[in-house]
């Protein structure tokens, strides 16, 4: 799961935009170079999201819809390969950010964007969450092109990913493929994750 389904899950635990932010820094600190968040207020609600993120991804990568949309990506690769699996991976779970996003479902999102918004001053998670404000982290998501060339971006930055090689364009036409699956069911995964992991 990324940040924003994180986001979602965590507003069905707990309404507060610092607890569904802290949900989000585990995947966010890359964003700020591994600099530790350190909010003005409610530091035990965010440390709380930190624990639902961990908790959230546990279920998450373990669950049967998850492993059947990767597994349905991978299989409409035109090479079924280490790299279409890593691909797969990053790819469904953007899919999913993507849907709740479009769909009017991430109204978590939101408040924990502006509850950091308040808590944040200055350095490296300003610019994060300023971004995020301007929707220029989750802007690729709302397509399968913008979705394959984010996981394609990312992993030319990695060494060890870089070498499996992916097409952006098969790999788009892969989520393309397998959008229509995930879409009407993120709505009662995220619900389920919820109480999973509560």
């Amino acid at each position: 799961m990324n940040f924003v389904g994180h986001a979602v899950v965590a507003g069905l635990e707990l309404d507060h935009g610092a607890f569904a932010f802290g949900a989000m820094i585990p995947d966010l600190s890359r964003f700020a170079g591994r600099h530790a968040f350190d909010p003005a207020a409610d530091a035990r609600l965010v440390a709380a999201g930190v624990d639902s993120h961990h908790r959230v991804d546990a279920a998450f990568h373990d669950h049967s819809a998850f492993r059947r949309w990767t597994a349905a990506v991978v299989a409409a690769m035109p090479v079924p390969d280490r790299g279409a699996r890593a691909a797969a991976h990053v790819a469904v779970e953007l899919a999913i950010d993507g849907i709740l996003l479009r769909g009017d479902r991430s109204g978590a999102y939101d408040e924990a964007l502006q509850w950091a918004a308040g808590a944040v001053d200055g350095g490296p998670w300003q610019e994060v969450v300023d971004r995020m404000a301007d929707g220029g982290i989750v802007a690729a998501y709302a397509s399968a092109a913008g979705i394959a060339d984010r996981v394609v971006s990312v992993m030319e930055r990695r060494p060890r990913l870089r070498r499996l090689g992916v097409d952006r364009a098969d790999l788009a036409g892969a989520v393309a493929e397998v959008l229509p699956d995930i879409e009407p069911a993120v709505g009662d995964l995220v619900v389920e994750l919820s109480r999973r992991s509560g």
